[in-house]
């Protein structure tokens, strides 16, 4: 029953698009994000950068983030009608734009058939993948099911995806289900704000946070897990020396532990923020260990459910092998680590060098200069389709 109604919307919204289609195509460039509610900072950085090259664009935002789930009928019905809302202005702007910018799956993206006269990019919202993803892990616990890939196009459509290494785009050959060829060798600007020192916080951090000056701060950011929470209570249990170390835990948007006041810090500070100011870095099979690596810190995978994360989920990359020095199942023997400097850091450079091979301090301006080229493609392409309608005309 499920298949027929999607199957029925999926007609109506190519119907309803057909017809919107015949709008002319604006100067114009949209971002389109399903993972949050306003521009994440690689389009805020992209979008910059495309309006101090070429100020004649118009840059238009559709940021919604999906909820997982809702509270009362009253809630469905509110969200369901905001979607149609969403739905139907992205729609709109696919519709009449040169370029589309996206950094999630996206159904309208994904399921019509767009003009010529459209480029669509997918910058994705990581800089390659620790942990599958997409078509690489359909029929998992954590991934969705080949049947609903299917019926929803998951990822089809796009012109090109971007990914800062051969190894990288390997990966993402596999988890988007398209050609090595579409894939181009770009990174995200968040690399850039992560290597540049303009966008570095840590004044104002210490100001804000005066007794941490005097510390070794260890920051711990954790993957999202469906279904399980973060592994917190070995952590908090641990007897850390609070004059030597500064504890802080910065949890994935998306799940809901609790962490005590002591070890969070200002909402204001970013991942990105906190790992240019931290000494150690903790995490797990998130991205984070790919982009932290650029500033070569010591970067610990504490890895206390590989087997079953492996069975449900599956990763791309063996930590163990990569950064055997660095990885853990508990976090005794990470302080121990720490406290005794018993790692490699050239297994961080190494990690670094095979994972993110562009030139982080140009990400912003590469990227930028690759969207404009797309664009002027199709400013190209627009002009002589308008001109040949005159023509007919």
């Amino acid at each position: 029953m499920k298949t027929i109604i999607v199957s029925l919307g999926k007609l109506f919204l190519k119907f309803i698009y057909f017809f919107i289609k015949l709008l002319p195509v604006k100067k114009q460039i949209v971002f389109i994000s399903m993972q949050s509610n306003k521009p994440s900072l690689d389009f805020t950085l992209l979008s910059n950068e495309i309006k101090q090259q070429n100020n004649e664009i118009n840059i238009v935002f559709l940021c919604k983030k999906m909820k997982s789930s809702l509270c009362t009928k009253k809630d469905y019905i509110s969200y369901v009608w905001n979607m149609i809302g969403y739905v139907l202005k992205t729609m709109y702007y696919l519709a009449t734009s040169k370029v589309c910018i996206t950094e999630s799956y996206c159904v309208p993206i994904s399921i019509l058939k767009h003009k010529n006269q459209l480029t669509i990019i997918q910058i994705w919202h990581a800089s390659g993948a620790v942990k599958k993803f997409g078509y690489q892990c359909l029929d998992t616990e954590e991934g969705k099911s080949k049947k609903v890939a299917e019926l929803m196009c998951m990822h089809k459509n796009y012109d090109y995806i971007i990914a800062p290494s051969e190894a990288t785009k390997e990966i993402f050959a596999e988890a988007f289900n398209i050609e090595k060829e579409k894939i181009a060798k770009l990174g995200l600007p968040r690399l850039e704000y992560i290597v540049n020192p303009e966008y570095d916080k840590s004044e104002e951090f210490y100001k804000q946070y005066p007794t941490y000056k005097n510390k070794k701060i260890i920051l711990y950011v954790p993957t999202f897990r469906k279904g399980k929470k973060a592994n917190l209570e070995e952590i908090l249990s641990y007897r850390l020396d609070k004059e030597k170390y500064q504890l802080i835990i910065k949890l994935h948007p998306l799940e809901n532990s609790c962490v005590p006041e002591e070890y969070t810090v200002d909402s204001n500070y970013t991942s990105y923020d906190l790992i240019k100011i931290a000494d150690y870095i903790i995490t797990d099979y998130s991205i984070l260990s790919i982009e932290a690596s650029l500033l070569e810190k010591p970067i610990f995978p504490y890895l206390y459910d590989l087997e079953d994360y492996i069975q449900n989920r599956g990763l791309n990359i063996n930590l163990n092998e990569e950064l055997k020095t660095f990885t853990s199942k508990n976090f005794n023997d990470i302080m121990n680590k720490i406290e005794t400097q018993n790692y490699d850091i050239q297994e961080i450079k190494n990690y670094r060098n095979k994972y993110i091979e562009i030139n982080s301090s140009k990400a912003t301006k590469d990227l930028t200069d690759f969207v404009l080229e797309q664009y002027k493609k199709k400013e190209e392409k627009v002009y002589r389709y308008e001109k040949k309608i005159k023509e007919i005309n």
